[in-house]
């Protein structure tokens, strides 16, 4: 009987490994730019058509390959920078493991040209499913050009698993901002379908890069980082506490200028910023740490985008002290919130917003999955029993704690509810329902406002480009990067509507696919809500809670925030006295 285990064809094995090197297009846009980087290029061009699913092509000025070793690189575990075991720890390139060409050429069909300075003519390769063509000699720049089409067109059922062409293109994006910002001093250009995105000039400066990549507004708030403690170096910038994001993708981190993502790293960062920033929030983050190559083992994981360090606490100590010294500098006061100079458990009114009860826009919302019959609203809520809206609130309103809570009674309960994430579902309800019944109009700024947006923040702004429209905001573009707002919907006051449009375009930044569809039109309409609710800290009248109160009779008391946090508290008074020993 013959044994089960068998040896893997080679084509099969070839196969796997080109799939741990080769996930999508943005993974040849990522290993291509590295060897570039590698070749010595002072200039890099990457041009996709599609996202990159139907063609990859990446340029650069290096100091290309000789006609003996271009088909040597198309070969397994062929690399110019390793030639004993103990090069593996002593590595200071990006590339080096020898799988990048090989894999890439495994599941697309490759055309490289190359040629070096001393040369009068260079080579082209032809190479389809791994296997070498045709080899020619031909005329050609200084550098290396590879041309990649038609990826995973030998295996079907990987190209299934791709995503569409903005979604593609958005990861790329993602590894040409990575590679970009940790080599200003190299000139990055990058053209889709055509069309150039970004072109970045070399320049002796990071910050310039940064600017570039992030915009005007996010480069303003950044700060420099110097460590140094002899063996670890670490340069940077980071963000003031007193700008956030809702998402973690502005924190950037890079070991010998390799791009890593690290939770040890990660988690020094929100220490850092644990009591200056509140929960959900995000600092601007761009570490660049540099390590003796000895002390750090980049062998760790196919993609190279792991490693592992010899003495992991000295690195998080490293980074936690770092950034300390930074958030600790000056004062910080959020809108709305408390201020560190002002000491502890005060409530800051500086920046306060606006009483928002006497707007229109807290007049009471039409919920879409009640029932109205005369004057009782009733929600459902799962098998529970539904609330019932009289004329007046069911809450007695017995006063507002630390500006952020308000402490109501009924039926025999205290019930805590928070003044924000309340009036962030009230808004919300409002808002959805204002889009259901088509009455979203939208008002004509007399004077547009100017956004100068990131490179993410404008691919946002043109994917979700019509959603956005539907829901009031005329957003145009007038340049690379920068855009004039001409209008918001009619139903909503800001006083500062670039704020809210970037805080949308954060939540959008969370979605696989941000562009048209109810996923987008949900996350601009929480965004919304959450930009114009009432903020905590902030002192409200007796009137202004009993009014809020009013509104939130219809939700159930396991309603939660359109973020899902919780909106009520329930404590009976039955515990109160047990407490007090009065049971």
């Amino acid at each position: 009987m013959p044994g089960k285990i068998r040896i893997l064809p080679d084509h099969v094995s070839q196969v796997i490994a080109a799939g741990e090197v080769v996930e999508r297009p943005a993974s040849i846009v990522k290993e291509l730019m590295e060897n570039a980087i590698d070749a010595g290029g002072s200039e890099i061009v990457v041009e996709l058509k599609s996202g990159g699913l139907q063609f990859i092509r990446v340029m650069d000025n290096g100091e290309g390959m000789n006609q003996e070793d271009v088909p040597v690189a198309f070969q397994r575990y062929a690399t110019s920078k390793i030639r004993k075991s103990e090069d593996l720890y002593a590595i200071q390139t990006l590339g080096f493991r020898g799988e990048a060409l090989p894999s890439i050429s495994q599941v697309s069909k490759v055309t490289l040209r190359t040629r070096v300075f001393d040369s009068l003519t260079g080579t082209q390769v032809i190479c389809e499913g791994g296997e070498v063509k045709k080899i020619s000699e031909i005329g050609c720049p200084v550098g290396t050009e590879i041309e990649v089409k038609n990826i995973f067109y030998n295996i079907p059922v990987k190209r299934k698993f791709l995503k569409s062409i903005r979604s593609e293109l958005r990861y790329a994006l993602q590894h040409f901002y990575r590679l970009s910002l940790a080599h200003p001093s190299i000139s990055f250009k990058f053209i889709h379908d055509g069309r150039s995105l970004h072109d970045h000039p070399r320049t002796g400066s990071p910050l310039v890069r940064i600017e570039a990549i992030f915009g005007k507004e996010i480069y303003s708030h950044l700060r420099p980082i110097e460590f140094d403690n002899g063996e670890t170096k670490i340069s940077g910038f980071a963000s003031l506490p007193s700008f956030s994001k809702r998402n973690s993708e502005g924190i950037y981190f890079y070991v010998n200028q390799r791009f890593i993502k690290d939770r040890m790293i990660y988690k020094a960062v929100l220490d850092a910023y644990r009591h200056t920033l509140p929960s959900g929030q995000f600092p601007i983050v761009i570490l660049f740490i540099t390590l003796p190559p000895s002390t750090v083992d980049v062998n760790v994981h196919p993609t190279k985008t792991e490693v592992k360090f010899r003495d992991p606490e000295k690195i998080y100590q490293a980074v936690l002290t770092s950034l300390r010294w930074m958030v600790g500098e000056g004062s910080f006061s959020s809108e709305g919130g408390i201020s560190r100079d002002e000491g502890k458990g005060k409530v800051s009114q500086e920046g306060a917003q606006p009483s928002f009860f006497i707007q229109e826009t807290l007049s009471l919302p039409s919920i879409p999955t009640g029932e109205k019959e005369g004057g009782v609203l009733k929600v459902q809520e799962g098998e529970r029993q539904p609330w019932v809206l009289e004329k007046k609130s069911p809450y007695s309103v017995l006063g507002q704690i630390r500006g952020t809570y308000i402490l109501c009674e009924r039926e025999g309960n205290l019930i805590f509810i928070d003044q924000h994430a309340a009036h962030e579902r009230i808004l919300f309800e409002k808002f959805k329902k204002e889009y259901e019944t088509n009455s979203v109009v939208p008002e004509k700024l007399l004077i547009p406002f100017l956004l100068e947006l990131s490179a993410e923040e404008s691919y946002l702004v043109e994917s979700a480009e019509e959603t956005l429209k539907s829901m009031g905001f005329e957003i145009e573009s007038m340049g690379e990067k920068l855009f004039a707002l001409r209008s918001i919907p009619s139903f909503i006051n800001l006083e500062d509507p670039q704020a809210v449009v970037r805080g949308i375009l954060d939540d959008l930044s969370f979605l696989e696919n941000p562009g048209k569809g109810e996923e987008t039109l949900h996350a601009i309409l929480i965004a919304l809500a959450c930009h114009t609710a009432i903020r905590g800290n902030f002192i409200l009248k007796k009137e202004e809670m009993e009014k809020l109160t009013e509104l939130l009779a219809p939700f159930h008391p396991s309603t939660t925030c359109p973020h899902g946090r919780p909106i009520f508290f329930v404590l009976p008074l039955d515990e109160l006295n047990k407490q007090f020993k009065r049971k």
